[in-house]
């Protein structure tokens, strides 16, 4: 072989076991040199026949034992089972199981130190070139250098005496793992759950440096240990070393050859370029086998590549997308059935099981472009595990914009054209209706501001006649209410209710016709009536600190609206805060009628700070000129009342002393409401220990109370008008003051029941 053309086919072309194949590569290899075709199909007869020169110097030249010149002169599979019995080393040949490129597999019994079977490869006869014993040299080096469960382990090698290595492994007794699976009829998981032991040794082969390149089910055997399915990877003999030499002899990969399986082939591979294969060409073909595994077939039909020729198979495997296992299942046809049964799985549902996670993680693996698959054998692990536990798997659907660049490149001819032709028709047409685009565009601007225009016109006519509206409703309104005041103060309440109600039926978003009849309601005693009016007022943003609010939180805890109360109160305390403001006696009455220990120092702060610059002297005597201030004077502050505020103030603040002082103060002058004193002086003298005064004083406050309520209305008839709020402030603060003395509250409801008698009464009479 004196031409390197030669050479390289036929070294390329004793590694197709299957004659057939080996044909058609020789065929079209030499292409149309009959002279190169004829000397390398001799060159295969010599190296098939008995009387392989070779062989025969290297026997005649070396005197080797028995075993040594049956392992040199034979080469037929027929005539190696003739010499079964003979020694190689320590091990006797037992059977021959299987017959590579360049190496023979047999059954050995090894005698010594231990019995047991093994398998040991050592070189075919008639293919010692430099090239086959340095593979079959790092076929031993790699599975030496493993150390996996799943990946057979080396046991011994060595050298024959004229120079032929072999190595001694691990007897796999077993079934391919696609075999296996069907016989046992495995379910998807379960196939899936075994394949990740097979990611797991190829990923232990990829961290020890080494590339199998030959991965398919044939290589991936199952054995049983204890009924447990133990995978074993063998057949490193085509694996291609990473990062650093496992031999000392170098491997020259011929220009043009293509290692492994076409069916498993990663599209790196079979460009036969400069492209250098790495793990990941691994990977697609672990993802091929697991594509086998689900829908019973490789992505690609067996017998379509057999019957492709040599370019045409390698252009299949580089460009042509494999179907999903999904849609691969509805093209089995006939086959169907017995694909779904060996997989436990009914025909119409084994379609809808692949489709998602599954179809996702196969088509992943196969990517054509190697940097879109999974990095790793292990990373392929963790996603299946993820559809085991129904997790979300990292692998995703390509985006548009990929798939399009890939469409793009298949039809990138076909694309140009269209697009050509595209462009021109489009250049015309835009040349041909510019000037109807411009007229429309001119159209609808006029139409646009024709709409616009009478939309304005439109808008503001409705504007103008709505603030005409509410200018004439306000009008009314207000003529309304004060029309209904003036009767209120007439006793004509019933007038004076219709026209209340009128007011706010015509401004029901204005809070001034709802604090009206609410201060109308209260004032004739329909205290449930008077609240909910508020409570409206309230929620419309009234202001709070108006003459009409007077009384309010009085209102609201007699009546039980706990929510108002506490949104009223919070509202007076930001009054009371602000700073620089002005004495608020009536803002701060409203919030000292309930208890309050969070705000009482506070407040009784505020309330001393006022009694310091312009509060009356304790005692009853005469106040300063100064003592109201301008507010207090606009306001008219009796200084009874003022002192009656202190004391509660104090109450709340828990200083009782200061508190007795000032309500003392305040009973002792003449005004006509002096009973409200009676129950917060009870409280305070209870608080010092004078139970005695406590309890008489609240047991006055009661009589007050049930007299002024049997009053009402009309109690001007005993000499005495006052404000409903003192009546509703007395009877606050007494159930207070039961309570705290007493431990109990009283109920009042019969009371409020009282004055609604009378108050209904009086507009029944009113109508008259």
């Amino acid at each position: 072989m004196t031409n390197l053309s030669e050479r390289s086919i036929f070294l390329e072309a004793i590694e197709f076991d299957d004659p057939t194949r080996r044909a058609e590569f020789v065929k079209y290899a030499c292409g149309a040199n009959e002279v190169l075709r004829a000397s390398v199909e001799d060159l295969l007869i010599a190296h098939e026949s008995n009387d392989c020169i070779l062989d025969r110097k290297l026997v005649e030249g070396c005197p080797v034992d028995e075993s040594a010149a049956f392992l040199l002169t034979q080469g037929q599979s027929g005539e190696a089972t003739q010499h079964i019995g003979t020694l190689v080393g320590p091990f006797r040949l037992m059977e021959k199981i299987g017959e590579g490129g360049f190496g023979l597999v047999f059954v050995a019994q090894q005698e010594h130190p231990v019995k047991r079977k093994v398998a040991l490869k050592i070189i075919k006869p008639g293919t010692g070139s430099d090239e086959v014993v340095a593979r079959f040299e790092l076929e031993r080096q790699a599975l030496a250098m493993m150390d996996h469960p799943n990946i057979s382990r080396v046991f011994d090698a060595g050298v024959t005496e004229d120079g032929r290595p072999y190595f001694v492994m691990e007897l796999v007794r077993g079934l391919p793992i696609t075999d296996y699976c069907d016989n046992y009829r495995l379910q998807l998981e379960d196939r899936v759950r075994l394949f990740q032991d097979v990611c797991a040794a190829v990923q232990h082969a990829h961290q020890k440096g080494v590339i199998h390149r030959d991965l398919k089910p044939s290589n991936v055997m199952i054995t049983l240990h204890d009924d447990k399915a133990i995978v074993k990877v063998i057949d490193f003999g085509v694996a291609k070393a990473m990062g650093e030499d496992l031999t000392e002899r170098t491997i020259y990969t011929r220009f043009y050859s293509m290692i492994g399986t076409p069916l498993y082939m990663s599209p790196e591979q079979a460009q036969m370029s400069g492209l250098d294969v790495d793990t990941r060409s691994d990977i697609y073909s672990l993802g091929v086998m697991l594509y086998e595994l689900l829908v019973g077939t490789t992505p690609f039909e067996r017998e379509r590549l057999n019957s492709a020729g040599f370019d045409e198979m390698r252009k299949i495997i580089r460009e042509e997308e494999p179907p999903f296992p999904s849609h691969r299942v509805s093209t089995l046809h006939n086959r169907l059935s017995t694909v779904a049964d060996a997989r436990r799985t009914p025909p119409s549902r084994l379609q809808s099981a692949l489709r998602g996670d599954l179809d996702w993680i196969v088509m992943k693996a196969l990517e054509k472009d190697r940097n879109r698959r999974y990095e790793s054998a292990a990373a392929l692990a963790v996603d299946l595990r993820r559809f085991l536990d129904q997790i979300p798997i990292d692998a995703r659907p390509p985006s548009a914009v990929y798939q399009l660049a890939k469409f793009t490149r298949r039809h990138r001819k076909s694309i140009f054209t269209i697009g050509m032709l595209a462009a021109s028709l489009l250049l015309g047409t835009i040349v041909s209706v510019w000037q109807m685009f411009d007229a429309i565009r001119e159209r609808d601007q006029k139409d646009a501001a024709l709409r616009k225009a009478i939309t304005a016109e439109k808008q503001a006519t409705e504007a103008r006649q709505e603030v005409e509206q509410f200018a004439s409703r306000l009008t009314q309104a207000n003529l309304l209410l004060t029309n209904g005041q003036l009767d209120a103060e007439n006793e004509l309440w019933s007038s004076a209710l219709e026209e209340f109600t009128r007011a706010t039926e015509l401004q029901p978003s204005y809070h001034l016709p709802w604090v009206l009849r609410g201060q109308f309601y209260a004032r004739l005693y329909m205290w449930q009536e008077s609240a909910e009016d508020y409570r409206r007022a309230l929620n419309l943003g009234a202001p709070v600190d108006e003459p009409q609010w007077i009384g309010v939180t009085a209102l609201f805890e007699v009546m039980g609206y706990q929510s108002e109360l506490e949104q009223l109160q919070a509202k007076y305390l930001s009054i009371l805060k602000e700073p620089n403001s002005k004495p608020k006696w009536n803002v701060l009455r409203s919030v000292l009628i309930l208890p309050s220990e969070e705000q009482g120092a506070l407040l009784a702060q505020l309330a001393q700070n006022w009694l310091e610059h312009n509060g009356p002297p304790p005692h009853g005597r005469r106040p300063p000129r100064e003592f109201l201030g301008e507010r207090n004077r606009a306001e008219r502050l009796p200084p009874f009342e003022s002192q009656y505020i202190c004391g509660l103030a104090f109450l709340r603040a828990g200083r009782e002393f200061e508190a007795v002082r000032w309500l003392r103060s305040a009973a002792a002058r003449e005004w006509p409401a002096r009973s409200l004193v009676d129950a917060p002086l009870a409280i305070a003298l209870s608080g010092q220990g004078n139970q005695t005064d406590a309890l008489a004083l609240l047991e006055e406050s009661k009589r007050q109370i049930d007299d002024w309520v049997g009053h009402a209305i009309d109690i001007d008839s005993v000499g005495r008008k006052l404000p409903w709020y003192y009546l509703a402030e007395s009877i606050a603060v007494n159930r207070e003051a039961t309570h705290k003395l007493y431990g109990m509250w009283i109920d009042i409801q019969p009371q409020i029941s009282a004055l609604r008698t009378t108050a209904m009464r009086k507009l029944d009479a009113s109508l008259k």
